[in-house]
């Protein structure tokens, strides 16, 4: 390896001192890419090295590739052993992936360039990227390099740091991502969180797509995350208006509604009273359950209501000597309704067992 100047330029090489009787002859195909022939001029200094000399007359034959080659070798093998991003810029599409420059040439796997699939690697020629070596073959002098491994190594980093930062109750923005049939799942800015459909709206709800679309931006509460498994389970409806709120008005001991079956079982019926309240009809409150079907519009009066647990019974059979012109009436439309998760069972609950029958779709601590 010598440092060596430039003293005569000719139309292919140039002759360069490198200290010795005669200077030595650097012929423009043994430049790196690096360098561009066209703006080497007397008196330039560059580092090459002195790969042959004519047997004849002792001409030193130079490489300024090589000697870049045999530099960079070292700094490859310095980046392996001490787990290092270097940058290189892409020179070639070839079979299975693409040739970066790193003063050598390097060899980047298709699959090893993104965390997806490229489609057309002819658009990279010329980009820069970011890479980290895994795989050497020191008699070659052959290398291997991935951008993937850097980006999901970054990837991992951020989302550990966010989740040093969740807190449970915080509202958080997000993007919608994709759907699901049990809910869907958020990007807080480098991991997914999941909104589960009985945490979308206090309506019943068929599927998400009927609240959120991908690429909708929402505000989310932080329910619970996970930092060693990295899953985060998020509430859409918490950041929305509450019925029992909206509709306190309506909510009182004997005041009549329409209202829409949910559930229908031999001692008890579910009913929507109000778009994300539902009431218990128990056993003796309404005729033979064979009467009965979800999505079936009954008229109800409400017996108990309890604020404090949000337990509400009502009665079909209350309804039977009143007027039509006396029951308020509140239209609930058939494609709504309020997770079944979310039922509050009232005091008169026949037993442990009838309680326990009704269909808990997956929660949060199944989410995660």
């Amino acid at each position: 390896m010598l440092t060596g100047t430039i003293v005569q330029r000719d139309k292919d090489e140039v002759l360069v001192d490198v200290g010795g009787k005669s200077e030595g002859v650097l012929p423009f195909r043994e430049l790196s890419l690096a360098i561009d022939p066209k703006g080497l001029k007397v008196g330039d200094t560059l580092e090459v090295m002195i790969h042959r000399i004519d047997d004849l007359d002792g001409t030193l034959f130079l490489s300024e590739r090589r000697a870049r080659a045999l530099k960079t070798w070292e700094k490859v093998i310095e980046a392996h052993e001490h787990d290092e991003v270097i940058e290189a810029t892409v020179t070639q599409v070839v079979k299975g992936g693409v040739l970066v420059d790193l003063g050598m040439r390097g060899f980047v796997p298709a699959s090893q360039i993104r965390r997806q699939p490229v489609g057309n690697l002819d658009e990279l020629i010329g980009q820069r990227l970011r890479l980290k070596v895994i795989d050497l073959d020191h008699k070659r002098h052959r290398v291997v390099l991935s951008q993937r491994l850097v980006l999901e190594e970054e990837l991992q980093a951020k989302k550990q740091e966010l989740l040093d930062t969740l807190e449970v109750g915080q509202i958080r923005e997000g993007v919608v991502v994709r759907l699901a049939d049990f809910g869907a799942f958020v990007d807080l800015g480098g991991i997914d969180g999941l909104i589960h459909n009985s945490e979308l709206s206090y309506a019943r709800i068929k599927h998400p797509s009927e609240v959120v679309k991908i690429g909708d931006v929402v505000n989310v509460e932080i329910m619970k995350f996970d930092s060693d498994a990295k899953k985060v389970s998020l509430s859409l409806k918490h950041a929305l208006p509450d019925p029992w709120d909206q509709h306190a008005d309506r909510l009182y001991e004997t005041n009549r509604l329409s209202a829409q079956v949910v559930k229908v079982t031999p001692n008890y019926l579910l009913v929507e009273i109000i778009p994300g309240i539902l009431a218990m009809v128990p056993k003796g409150e309404f005729e033979s359950a064979g009467q009965y079907n979800p999505g079936q519009t009954v008229e109800v009066t409400l017996l108990t209501i309890n604020h404090a647990t949000r337990r509400i019974t009502a009665s079909i059979q209350h309804v039977a000597d009143v007027a039509p012109e006396e029951i308020e009436r509140y239209v609930v439309d058939e494609d709504l309704g309020a997770p079944l998760d979310a039922v509050e069972l009232p005091d008169v609950v026949a037993s442990v067992d009838e309680a326990a029958a009704i269909d808990h779709p997956a929660t949060g601590d199944a989410a995660l």
